[in-house]
């Protein structure tokens, strides 16, 4: 088998280029262990190593900071890095990067890194990118109906619904006779679960708090210094002090613009991205069992 390999033109060069090498490796010996064992060490290294370091990325701070340090200083930075670097060395000559999913982590973090940093290359959104990104979303941007409103509650959790309705027809006159103000609805009533006001508030946040038929009478309901009600929820009966009511919308361009220009630049940035590593992975033949 042997002496039949031998014959073959492929193995034959094989050898002689196993023997080539190892004989320009032999009489170059001086120069491989040169390149190997030397370490080289200039300022923008050190910079770097400083920066590395301190964890603050400040060119002009840390090229003030070397230029600065004296003889011992500058020779204990020198030792910390050939230290450092000796380490890295020794680990890469035996192989500990070698199936290490730490590592391997790292490293595909870099390059996903490095690939989005193709993004400095493409060109700057312009006002009719926006605005065509803005109009394939409008939807992204739409704003939730809002309410402000106070309310006095009724508790229908001891006593039936018929009661508690009654207690709250009776307290809603009351209410309105005494022309009670926004800020004096505590004085009224029994606590509530959540909160007493409710300024600013969306409608599903109010759904959650009172339920989904509460949240669509109270948004049904005209503004003024009227209480009105009683409104049911699911935990008893409120009389409700509307104070704002505004529809769910969806705004202008100009008032999302610095919204619109966010979540365009960054969907930008996942497209080259994205390209830049569908490149890398063309240049593979990918199989699998």
């Amino acid at each position: 088998m042997i002496k039949k390999l031998s014959k073959e033109p492929l193995f034959q060069f094989l050898i002689i280029a196993l023997v080539l090498l190892g004989g320009e490796r032999w009489i170059n010996a001086e120069d491989f262990a040169y390149d190997q064992y030397h370490i080289q060490i200039d300022d923008q290294q050190l910079l770097q190593f400083m920066q590395l370091r301190a964890k603050t990325f400040k060119p002009d701070q840390a090229e003030a900071a070397l230029t600065a340090m004296s003889a011992d200083d500058r020779q204990r930075l020198v030792d910390d890095y050939a230290r450092n670097e000796v380490l890295f060395r020794e680990a890469m000559a035996i192989g500990l990067d070698k199936n290490d999913q730490i590592i391997r982590r790292r490293l595909i973090q870099k390059m996903d890194y490095l690939a989005q940093g193709f993004f400095d290359e493409s060109e700057p959104l312009t006002e009719a990118d926006l605005r065509a990104f803005y109009a394939g979303r409008k939807q992204d941007y739409k704003k939730a109906a809002e309410a402000t409103f106070t309310h006095v509650f009724v508790s229908a959790q001891n006593r039936s619904a018929e009661d508690a309705r009654a207690i709250a027809d009776k307290l809603l006159g009351q209410l309105n006779a005494d022309r009670a103000p926004f800020e004096n609805a505590s004085r009224y009533g029994e606590r509530f679960l959540y909160n007493r006001n409710y300024v600013n508030r969306e409608d599903d946040e109010i759904g959650s708090h009172f339920g989904q038929s509460f949240q669509e009478t109270v948004f049904a309901l005209s503004t003024g210094d009227q209480w009105q009600g009683p409104v049911q929820s699911n935990y008893g009966w409120h009389l409700v002090l509307l104070v704002k009511n505004a529809a769910a919308y969806i705004p202008e361009f100009e008032e999302v613009s610095s919204a619109v220009f966010a979540d365009a630049q960054r969907q930008q940035q996942r497209e080259v991205k994205s390209q830049a590593i569908d490149k890398l992975m063309a240049k593979y033949q990918i199989e699998a069992e």
